[in-house]
């Protein structure tokens, strides 16, 4: 009997191993879907990845020129799924756009780095965050890339609080705001994934083709 609640244990383990950020997208269609899931008590928490979303016709900050489109979708092996979005501006707005199947309160959380860009304070005035249209109001954090100028290895899940999402599609977007911190120009952290923990379910349509 102690072998099997042992076995059971074990296997339990290894299923939340497996839905945690970063645990899909590889080997899919264009087009499909590859959320994660994981339960909680106040609902399922659901992982959206940035280098998903659509890039194409965005134009971002780099030292020497612009990256544009799939050029913002960086790689990093301590990103969730591997990748991430980075070097962005006001032109390179990050949209998700979430489908629920009902009206519902979620909870909004962003996996988000320094983007090479040192200790910097972010508020919904210096990042801003909108869900439809609606700037979210977040409590204000820093991102900091430690004692490397080019370490991205620091992303970290802010929670961004609660949101109100529609029965159908929802945009949530990512844009610079009003700051200096690239060069004089207004930035923004980098982007990871979304996990957005609600009551009902939650989707998002994957340009997979964005890194392959």
């Amino acid at each position: 009997m102690k072998k099997r609640v042992i076995t059971a244990l074990l296997m339990a383990a290894a299923m939340v191993l497996m839905t945690a950020c970063g645990g899909g997208g590889g080997g899919t269609e264009a087009g499909s879907q590859t959320t994660d899931e994981v339960k909680k008590a106040d609902g399922t928490e659901f992982i959206f990845e940035a280098e998903y979303t659509v890039l194409e016709g965005l134009e971002g900050l780099g030292v020497s020129g612009s990256p544009t489109g799939i050029g913002l979708a960086k790689e990093n092996a301590n990103a969730s799924n591997g990748f991430y979005v980075g070097e962005l501006g006001t032109k390179s707005p990050i949209t998700f756009v979430i489908t629920s199947d009902a009206d519902t309160t979620a909870t909004l959380k962003a996996v988000l780095g320094s983007n090479t860009l040192g200790n910097c304070t972010w508020n919904p005035t210096s990042f801003v965050v909108t869900v439809n249209g609606e700037a979210v109001q977040y409590e204000e954090f820093t991102t900091d890339n430690g004692m490397d100028a080019s370490d991205q290895e620091n992303f970290k899940t802010k929670n961004l609080g609660e949101i109100q999402l529609k029965a159908g599609e929802n945009e949530i977007v990512f844009v610079a705001g009003e700051n200096t911190y690239r060069s004089n120009m207004p930035s923004a952290p980098s982007i990871d994934c979304l996990k957005i923990t609600a009551g009902s379910e939650l989707s998002m349509e994957d340009v997979v083709e964005n890194i392959e």
